[in-house]
């Protein structure tokens, strides 16, 4: 945890929210951050109380540019090419959830399922196997993330031990270590 501990020793820099945001980009195309990019963003937002909403919405932007991202290729090749790179994805329970919130509920669906601590990729396959229009996902997706990165703000802020349910108990201990290091323990 040295390298993880070296990095959020930033947190408190301008930029350092920015590279969280980076990260969630990123992250579409490699699925190994998830439990890094929470930790830095909760740090994030800790080092900047007052700027927890900026801060949600950088981070959805950037998970939203990773978005469009694989949005395009798999507009440019085919439903195919998103289940072919993340294969475990497409065998996991959240895929039948996704599918039928998708099914039943439309735009509305896709708000709600990208607000969820899940990954985007079925998500983004079953709407576009849907037909639903790229922009209209994208926005849909954007909408759902500025939602969770806020709803996962003020649990750091306020009720840290809520964070299992976006990071497991690692996330929750590790906001309880720096408000008491800061003296303000929950």
């Amino acid at each position: 945890m040295g390298w993880l501990a070296n990095i959020l020793s930033y947190a408190s820099c301008w930029w350092f929210p920015c590279l969280v945001a980076l990260g969630s980009g990123v992250n579409m195309f490699t699925m190994v951050l998830g439990g890094v990019l929470a930790a830095m963003y909760v740090t994030a937002v800790l080092s900047r109380p007052k700027a927890w909403f900026i801060i949600a919405v950088l981070n959805a932007v950037g998970t939203v540019v990773g978005v469009a991202a694989v949005v395009y290729l798999v507009e440019q090749n085919g439903i195919d090419w998103i289940k072919e790179r993340f294969p475990k994805v497409f065998k996991s329970d959240q895929w039948k959830w996704v599918e039928n919130a998708v099914h039943h509920y439309g735009a509305p669906g896709v708000i709600l399922t990208s607000a969820a601590p899940i990954i985007l990729h079925p998500l983004i396959a079953f709407s576009m196997a849907a037909k639903m229009n790229n922009v209209v996902l994208v926005l849909c997706i954007f909408v759902g993330r500025v939602l969770k990165y806020s709803i996962m703000a003020k649990f750091a802020l306020q009720a840290p031990h809520l964070l299992k349910y976006f990071g497991g108990q690692k996330l929750v201990d590790l906001v309880n270590s720096k408000k008491k290091a800061e003296g303000k323990q929950e």
